[in-house]
């Protein structure tokens, strides 16, 4: 069973994710943040990580970029949906997880989706790492 590692602050999103992947078969871990997710991949780096952009602590271009250090051959998905900052009127959203996601591929991210994802939408982006790493399916 290919392994996957959630990282997000937001515990509604990590449950999300561990029961959308869960029921599509993946052993899922899920931690809080950039620092629990260096220490869950140095216990036992898994098929598949999948972060947050935007979490306190370190960010998720750093962790990234610190992942890829140890690991280069680890497989990332980097999610975001921006940040929610200045007036209320004012829509930042698209422009920031753009440069969001941009900064996640520049660090070594192999996928990126945009916040909210539909859940097929996540598990086919694991499943086609998994696939180009040449795990089963």
């Amino acid at each position: 069973m290919s392994s996957v590692l959630i990282i997000d602050d937001e515990g509604d999103v990590r449950d999300a994710l561990a029961l959308v992947l869960g029921r599509a078969g993946f052993d899922v871990q899920s931690v809080e943040d950039g620092e629990a997710g260096i220490e869950a991949c140095r216990k036992g780096l898994p098929d598949v990580i999948i972060t947050d952009m935007i979490m306190p602590k370190l960010d998720g271009a750093q962790l990234i970029r610190q992942i890829k250090s140890e690991a280069p051959d680890a497989k990332i998905v980097a999610i975001s949906g921006g940040g929610h900052f200045g007036p209320a009127a004012y829509q930042p959203a698209a422009i920031t997880t753009h440069a969001f996601l941009a900064a996640a591929t520049a660090a070594g991210a192999d996928r990126v989706l945009t916040k909210p994802f539909d859940a097929e939408d996540i598990v086919e982006a694991v499943r086609s790492l998994l696939q180009d790493s040449g795990h089963a399916v």
